[in-house]
Parts: C-alpha cells; structure tokens; sequence
C-alpha cells in the first residue's frame, strides 16, 4: 500500500498538535479530589506516625495507582488499580532485593522491560501496569535492601495503592444507579443520533450499548426494578440499532434501482427517522431524570403519525407499479413498523426506570463477573504479539535495551537521583511513532514547567513540614483534575507533587526540581533518539488489523448464512457474539489506521485505499445485519440449499481478501465469481417470499465484496463453465 499526498502534515507536526490538546469537557475537579486524597491521607498517617520514609513510600504508591485512574479518566478502572498495585509491589522487592547484585539486578530489569512492553498488546490497562512496574523497579532498586526490609518496602508500596483502590471504589463514582441510567441515556443518545444522521456509524451505537450492559453485570444489582428495566432498554436498543441500519440500507438500494421515484419514499420515511431521534432524546432525559414521563407522548404519537403516512406511501408506490421485485418499498415500510413498535415499547420502559425496591446507592464492581476468561483473553493476546513481526514485540525489545543501557548510562553520571533517566525513557517509549512522539513532548515540556513551578514555590514560601503536605495535596488535586484533558498539564503539576513528596525525606526541593527537570529531558531525548534508531512503523499493523476485520465479518456472514441453507431456529446468542467481535474489530482497525496517519507520509498506509475497504466493509456487514433481521422475521424457514454455492464463494472471497491484506499482496488465486453465481440463484430462486427478499440484500454483499477485491488488484478467477446452483 503506497503513501498519501505530499499536502498531509508532518508526523511531528501531528504529534506535537496532540501533545497541545486540550479537552476541557473531561476536567472533573470531584475525581481529581477523590484520586489526591489517598495520597495526602496515606502521607499525614505517616508523618503523624513520625516514619517520613514510610510516607513517602505509601503516598508514592498511592500516587502512582492514582495516575492509572485519572490519566485516562472515566470511572476507576478497579481492577487495572487494583493488579497495578500488586505489580508495583511485587517489582519492588524484586528491585530492592537485587540492587546490591548488579549482574542479577540487571537480568530482571530485562526480564521486567520485556514483559512491560509485551503487555501492551491487551491495551492501555497493559501499558499502564508495564510502566509503572519499570518505574517501582528502578526507582526502589535504588535502594539495596536485604530481603525483611525489602519485604516491608513492598508492603507499604502496596499499602498505599490499596488505601487508592479502596477509597476510588467507595467514592470514585457518582451512586452506580446513577451511573446505570447515564450510561443507558448515552446510548440512546447515540441511537438518536443513528436516527438522524442515515450515514452515521453504528458502530458508536452499540459500543454505547455495550459499555451500558456491562454496568448492567455486577451481581449487587440482581433484584433492582430499576436495573431490570434499564436491561430490558439495553436490549430494545440494540434491535434498533439492527433495524437503523435496515431502514439506511434499504432505501440506499432503491435509490440505486429506481433513482426517478426514490424521493416520494424518501420523503415519507426522512419524517419516521426525524420523529425516532426526538423519541429516543426525550427517552435519554427521561431514563436520567431530566424531563418527566409524560413529555414521551406528543413525540411518540408523532412517530406512529409518520410511520402511517410512510405505509400509504408505499401503498400508492405498489398502485403505480413502481415497486421493485424485491418488495423493497414494502420491506421499507415493515422495518420502519418494526422501528416504530420498538421505539414505543423503549419509551414504556423508561417510565419505570425511576422505580426501585428502596435500595440505597449502591457502588461499581470491580469488573467482569469472569475474570479468569479476560485474564485467558490476555494471556493469548500477549502470546500472539510475542514477535518481532508484531508492534508489542518489537517495542518490548526496544524497551528493554534502552531501559538497561539508561538504567547503566546512569550510574556514570554525576547527576543526582538520575535514576529518573530510566524512568523517563520508559514512560516516554510507546509501540508506536505518533504515541512515542506525542507522549515525549507531553512528559518533555510538562516536567520542565512543573519543576519551574516547584521551585518557584519553595523560594517563595520555603515549605516544610504540614505545609509540605499540603502543597502535596494540591498538587495532587491539579494534576489528577488536569490529567484526563491534557497529559502534559497533569505532568506539569505532577511533577510539582513528586518534588514536594520528596521534600519529606530530602529536604532540599529547588535541587531536587532542577535534578527532576534535567534528567527527565535527558531520559526522554534518549526515548525519542531509540524510537527514531529503530522504529515500528504501522502499515504492516494497519493491514493486519483490516485482515483481521475481514476475518470477523466472514464469521458472522458464514453463520447467517449458513442458517438459512441449513433452515431451523437462529442461534440468536452465536450470532449477537459473532456481530461483537466483528464490532471489536472495526475499533481495532479504526484505532490502528489512525495511529499510522501519525507516521511520515511514506511509511503510511493507503489512506484512500483504507477508507474505501472500509466503507465495502461497513456495506457488507450492514447486509448481513439485514438478513440476520429477515431470518427472525422467519423462524424456523426451511432450508435453501440453492444458496450454498454462493455462500461459500463469498466465503471463500473474504477469505481470499484477508490473506492479500496479510500478506500485501494479491493473492496467487483469483476470486469466485460472485456477480454470476448470484445472477444464477436470482434466476433460479423458488419465489418463496425469504427467497426474494434475499436477492437484494445478497447482491449488496456481493457488491461489496466485489468492491474491496478490486480496490486491492483482485479480480475473479476465469471459469469455463458456471456451477450449478441446485435447491
């Protein structure tokens, strides 16, 4: 795949747009309150206790696990929290312990650098636990302790991140009821937003949805009215979101088939679509308490209004004769119907949301009710990334090399705690260019203002003390408030907090800001030198990831197919899970075309090539959803073993289309001839009613998948004689 045009911004001019972003709508001055009082209360137990060494050591720990909430933002991750704490604990006295050895202490670095880059391939929770056991190893293997001591270092590190996780868990969240109903009012405000946008993703639609049932899970909420109602809203949503994506289908194929008469139908269902979106707005309000019940009736009646005149519209279409064979004005009509009868159903529900059995608020669980299931999940993702082929592998090598030459370069130069040089080189690394790049000019330009401000402070006010403590605090509050809005404005004051913490134990803060500010640049300039020596581009990513996409839809449409050539019930669970991987997938490959827009122009992927598989892709499984729609509408239809042989060239045309994007290159094999096999059937199907309403939603899947053949240089193989489609 070839590089974009010359016009596009450079790759560091990106990265440095990014790192100056600032999103004022995450700033929540309750959270950062919320993450800064662990560290201050851990740090006044301590000085109360008159162990300014066992202080400094809880509040360390409970700052660091308090960066793994707040830099990210949103609720308390609780059991990325709680696992980073253990982590740090763990790779303290693994530091502590072998920092007298230098030979053994410099083995579990590598072995610890290692396994912090791999891990980045299950995501952020990854990436977070692997820095901070890299820093908790090299900033506590500063300090040489026989095994009871180090054990003692531990606990307190671990101390400390608990009294976090604890205190995020009981007051990190508004009551979870709350939270409940705002995450269901959320996804009904992207519902709403499907519903007037025909060219919106529904992929936002049903991540909202899925983010919703998941805070739906936790055992404590068994039992709730409430929460059973906000379920069921869950659930009719989602049969929305399918019916959405019919209606925008649907109505896109008969502007293709009969371009002269699409705009009577278009005009009549334009108002079903406007009318749904100002229902499930006022469901939203409703279902989060902003407006009463009783404002759901006038758009609710609006919406059978328009529902009715779409139905005499397609009436007077069939009068004309203007209808395709297909039926689809009348299948229009039906989805709209069907739209309509779940959108009054959604608004009976969210009148009983407020209802409740007199339970009091209860909080967030710690996650999944599996969690061995995500800890498998995990596992063999890391597994899957444990190659230099793979972006996580490549940076797990990288890390490691430049953590233990800094972690050396270190020890011979006359700078104080210049174990700070490790530490920013391995905050600063990230798998990827626009990451690695963006992240060092956050952590570059935050820590040089932040030890200004720490020094600026101390000669000015000249702090000791409860007033340490303090300045502690409010440091603490700005970074963790500043954090989820911009990275390098929690750097600035965290910084700040870190030289104050230090106060405690080392009383001498203007060097230990200027000591903080210049080996931070040094260690982060050698982050940047290594990634720029060696990097990990994202084209080759980018292609995998679009593989792996193809891979999922194939999954889904071979199930929905394969349902109606064998006949009998749906797996309608099989199927709900296929369409969550297929969605999982599309974020995925969104997620890394992006990132490989942040890289210079000639080491991107195809962007206008990327976007048009993408758009075949988002055709083709927008089909499948529709059959998957007509094979409930027809439970227990008999089998159509016609169909098998286009079924499994589309099958094998997916498949075909994967391996090229694996491998970069066409494929040796040509594809099947899906236009003529699907010409076949049509001419052969049985006229049963299923059969009919087939052929246009299979023929947009053979489109599609034809589409993104041709955009990556395949075409159908040559064949001499059409097989024979038989029922």
């Amino acid at each position: 795949m070839g590089s974009t045009g010359s016009q596009a911004p450079s790759a560091v001019a990106l990265a440095l747009r990014r790192a100056a972003r600032f999103d004022r709508s995450a700033l929540s001055l309750r959270a950062g309150l919320v993450a800064a009082i662990p560290v201050v209360g851990v740090l006044a137990a301590g000085t109360l206790a008159g162990d300014t060494v066992a202080a400094v050591t809880m509040g360390a720990g409970a700052m660091l696990v308090g960066i793994a909430w707040r830099a990210g933002g949103g609720m308390p991750p609780l059991a990325t929290m709680a696992t980073d704490a253990a982590v740090m604990a763990l790779s303290t006295f693994a530091g502590a312990t072998s920092g007298r050895v230098t030979w053994l202490h410099l083995i579990l670095l590598t072995l610890w650098a290692l396994a912090a880059g791999l891990i980045v391939a299950v995501g952020r929770r990854g990436a977070v636990v692997g820095t901070q056991a890299i820093i908790a190893f090299v900033v506590f293997g500063r300090f040489s302790q026989p095994i009871p001591a180090a054990a003692e270092l531990a606990g307190l590190v671990l101390a400390g991140g608990a009294v976090q996780v604890v205190f995020c868990a009981l007051f990190g969240a508004p009551p979870a009821v709350r939270v409940q109903r705002s995450a269901v009012a959320e996804a009904y405000r992207r519902l709403s937003s499907l519903a007037l946008d025909p060219e919106a993703r529904t992929t936002a639609a049903a991540a909202a949805l899925d983010q919703a049932d998941q805070k739906l899970t936790s055992p404590t909420l068994l039992g709730d009215a409430g929460m059973m109602t906000l379920s069921a809203l869950v659930q009719e949503g989602r049969r929305m979101r399918l019916e959405f994506a019919a209606l925008s289908l649907l109505l896109a194929q008969y502007a293709r088939e009969r371009p002269s008469t699409v705009e009577p139908l278009r005009g009549a269902a334009d108002p079903v679509r406007e009318r749904a979106g100002e229902v499930l707005r006022c469901i939203a309000a409703v279902v989060e308490g902003d407006a009463a019940a009783d404002r759901l009736l006038p758009p609710v009646n609006a919406l059978s209004a328009a529902v009715d005149t779409l139905t005499a519209t397609v009436g007077a279409i069939d009068r004309r004769g203007e209808a395709t064979g297909a039926q689809l004005p009348d299948r229009v009509a039906r989805h709209a119907g069907a739209l309509a009868g779940q959108i009054r159903a959604a608004a009976g529900l969210a009148t009983g949301v407020h209802e409740r059995n007199g339970r009091v608020a209860v909080r967030p669980s710690f996650g999944s009710t599996r969690p061995w299931k995500r800890v498998e999940a995990d596992l063999a993702q890391i597994r899957a990334n444990a190659s230099l082929r793979s972006p996580a592998g490549r940076h797990a090598v990288r890390l490691a090399v430049v953590v233990v030459a800094t972690d050396l370069l270190a020890d011979q130069i006359p700078l104080q705690r210049s174990y700070w040089i490790v530490v920013a080189a391995a905050t600063v690394l990230r798998p990827d260019f626009g990451a690695t790049f963006t992240r060092g000019a956050e952590r570059l330009t935050g820590t040089a203002l932040g030890a200004v401000i720490a020094g600026l402070v101390a000669v000015g006010l000249h702090p000791t003390g409860w007033g340490t403590v303090a300045l502690v605090g409010v440091m603490a509050w700005a970074a963790y408030t500043l954090f989820p809005a911009s990275f390098a404005a929690g750097v600035v004051f965290l910084t700040a907090m870190i030289v104050f913490l230090l106060e405690a134990v080392s009383p001498s803060t203007l060097a230990t800001a200027i000591d903080r500010g210049v080996d931070t640049i040094v260690g982060g300039v050698i982050g940047l030198i290594a990634y720029a020596a060696w990097p990990t581009w994202s084209r080759v990513p980018a292609r995998q990831a679009l593989a792996n996409l193809i891979t999922a839809q194939r999954d889904y449409v071979r199930t929905v197919l394969g349902a109606i050539v064998d006949g009998g019930a749906v797996d309608e669970e099989e199927l709900r899970s296929l369409a969550r991987a297929a969605r999982l997938a599309w974020t995925s490959a969104e997620a890394t075309i992006e990132r490989s827009l942040t890289e210079p122009a000639a080491r991107r992927i195809d962007v206008e090539q990327a976007r048009g598989v993408m758009t075949g892709l988002r055709r083709l499984v927008q089909a499948a959803h529709v059959i998957r729609l007509e094979l409930g509408a027809h439970a227990n239809a008999p089998p159509l073993g016609a169909l098998r042989p286009l079924a499994a060239a589309i099958d094998s045309t997916l498949e075909i289309i994967a391996e090229t994007l694996a491998a970069g290159a066409p494929a040796k094999r040509g594809l099947a001839p899906l236009r003529d096999l699907h010409r076949e059937l049509a001419a052969r199907a049985a006229g049963g009613a299923l059969d009919a309403l087939l052929v246009t939603e299979l023929d947009e899947i053979v489109d599609a998948a034809d589409t993104v053949g041709g955009l990556l240089g395949l075409e159908p193989a040559p064949v001499d004689v059409l097989p024979s489609i038989t029922g």
